[in-house]
């Protein structure tokens, strides 16, 4: 009887689903829209380094240490910060803070960037203060590595 149910409405069910997650996509899009940039602005000439599809996770909670981003991240090294968000189809439909791999850390609250060596990419563990004034630590892995850490090196000058 369920089955039948499901066989005949199919098409209906399909549609209705789709409705379903293209209306919490839109819900976070709106809200992220609404609360407005979590950066100060900038501009190319503020870019020291740029990498897209970076892979990386948060430490500040076992979700985040599991979840993160693969291949999800853009990292940007400013003059005088170092920002790391979600490529921009995961930065709009996902909730803000999502995964917690979302940051624009000033130069003055970097407490400290370690290579860590590893199968593949090396990856760099980097603590910082957030804006709260805790500590927090992410872990990034980078295709172009030297350029990063010398760029964070031009960063610490």
């Amino acid at each position: 009887m369920i089955l039948e149910f499901l066989e005949a409405n199919f098409d209906r069910l399909s549609g209705l689903a789709l409705l379903w997650v293209v209306a919490w996509i839109a819900y976070f899009a709106w809200r992220r829209h609404k609360s407005g940039p979590t950066h100060p602005p900038y501009t190319e000439q503020d870019v020291r380094f740029t990498e897209r599809f970076v892979s990386g996770f948060s430490h500040k909670s076992l979700f985040t240490r599991f979840g993160g981003g693969n291949n999800a991240l853009v990292v940007r090294v400013l003059k005088d910060a170092l920002l790391i968000e979600p490529v921009a189809a995961f930065k709009w439909i996902t909730p803000a803070g999502f995964n917690d791999l979302e940051h624009y850390v000033l130069k003055r609250d970097i407490l400290n960037v370690e290579v860590i060596p590893s199968f593949g990419r090396p990856r760099f563990k980097i603590r910082f203060r957030a804006r709260d004034g805790s500590p927090r630590t992410v872990e990034l892995m980078l295709r172009r590595s030297q350029e990063f850490q010398s760029a964070l090196n031009s960063l610490a000058t």
